[in-house]
């Protein structure tokens, strides 16, 4: 009898140091989706942004936004409970010499997460070649052959069923694209928040 209840005893105390291993593994495989996931829609946004602002040769203020909150809006539902998830998008237009006329654009509910890539009038951050597309008739060698840079950004705690995985705080993308018609055309609200003051002309 008594080696029965040592059997039990000794069962109930593997399964008591087992079950935490069990849940910390199924915690962990949650959180690598749920990252990997968050990943994907965020290149995916910040992508969809880049491409459709490189082929506009007008932007203006209403039409910026639905175009960001058209492509943010699988990753403002990346929260488990469906919360909208805090994010920071910064687009930057750069020239060949990484120069920039206008200053960056913000947007989102988050701010100071995305880490910088500008300082002053100059771009810092990691600027890849950008082929061109197949419809882009401009010059190989045109000096207007600049290129916009949308930077998306999220915490990862937020995200997060545990801390097991939390190597990096902030989750964060990049995608450049040739704009195919130079510069656009900015309507008043967008020139007030971009272009420097006595720029305009």
């Amino acid at each position: 009898m008594s080696f029965r209840r040592s059997e039990h005893g000794s069962a109930a105390v593997e399964t008591a140091l087992i079950l935490p291993i069990i849940i910390g593994i199924t915690l962990l495989g949650a959180d690598l989706y749920t990252l990997h996931q968050a990943r994907s829609h965020l290149e995916q946004s910040a992508h969809t942004i880049a491409a459709t602002l490189g082929v506009q040769s007008r932007l203006d203020a209403n039409g910026l936004q639905a175009l960001v909150d058209d492509a943010t809006r699988m990753t403002a539902r990346l929260d488990t409970e469906l919360a909208p998830l805090p994010f920071e998008l910064i687009i930057s237009k750069v020239e060949q010499d990484r120069s920039m006329a206008w200053r960056p654009l913000h947007r989102g509910a988050a701010s100071g997460i995305c880490t910088p890539n500008s300082e002053g009038a100059v771009f810092t951050g990691e600027l890849p070649q950008v082929p061109k597309a197949a419809d882009d008739d401009s010059e190989p060698d045109s000096s207007d052959s600049s290129v916009v840079v949308v930077q998306l950004c999220t915490e990862v705690d937020k995200l997060m069923l545990s801390s097991l995985v939390l190597a990096e705080d902030i989750l964060q993308v990049q995608a450049v694209s040739r704009l195919q018609h130079g510069t656009p055309t900015l309507d008043k609200v967008l020139t007030q928040e971009m272009v420097p003051q006595g720029a305009e002309d």
